[in-house]
């Protein structure tokens, strides 16, 4: 999936940080190194950004740091740094679940982190307007790789449609997929719901901070 991107000096520009503020938060691992994109350019070689992503962690840096230090943001907002335990006795309370989250909980209380994450995959889905089933594909599927949840980056889970016509037997599967972008289907599927995990995982972090 191409990326709407914008060049660094455009971002220091925009924002008014400096060279090194920008380089600070990379070290902390508050802005990811798989967001320092290097291109070619008529000039030689420039680093560029995915724009609303870096806009969006600069904005929230400068918000946060307010109140907390920026070793304190890590756990926030560094994605590969995930809570090892988590307090929040209802997961619907969370912005990500939220009401929708219900339909796809499996147990009344005990979550774990990448749980919640998952649940929140769901209920993104069936704010889309994806089915209950499907939704659930995608909480399973996350589920199942805990792995994805500690280091996010780049990666993608959707939801795929395939339509397979055989000796007048017409039958629609949907698969679920995660992987690093660009994910890719073939051709006879469809993507019918796409999730950034890397900012499904962050704005779970930021909504149990206001609940704990």
């Amino acid at each position: 999936m191409d990326e709407d991107l914008i060049a660094k000096k455009d971002v220091l520009e925009q924002t008014g940080i400096s060279y090194g503020q920008l380089y600070r938060w990379k070290r902390k691992g508050l802005i990811p190194e798989a967001w320092f994109i290097r291109k070619a350019t008529v000039t030689g070689q420039e680093t560029f950004f995915p724009r609303e992503k870096i806009l969006t962690r600069i904005e929230q840096i400068r918000s946060l740091k307010e109140e907390q230090s920026l070793d304190e943001l890590v756990p926030i907002l560094a994605p590969e740094s995930a809570p090892e335990t988590v307090k929040c006795d209802d997961p619907t309370l969370l912005a990500p679940v939220g009401a929708e989250g219900r339909k796809l909980m499996w147990k009344d209380r005990g979550y774990t982190f990448g749980e919640l994450v998952a649940l929140a995959c769901g209920a993104h889905a069936l704010r889309a307007g994806t089915r209950p089933a499907e939704a659930k594909l995608l909480v399973d599927l996350v589920r199942a790789a805990e792995e994805v949840v500690r280091a996010p980056t780049g990666i993608t889970a959707l939801l795929g449609e395939k339509s397979i016509d055989q000796e007048g037997v017409s039958v629609r599967l949907t698969v679920g997929v995660l992987g690093h972008e660009p994910v890719k289907l073939d051709r006879e599927s469809r993507v019918k719901h796409r999730v950034d995990m890397e900012k499904i995982v962050e704005q779970v972090k930021l909504a149990l901070r206001g609940v704990a």
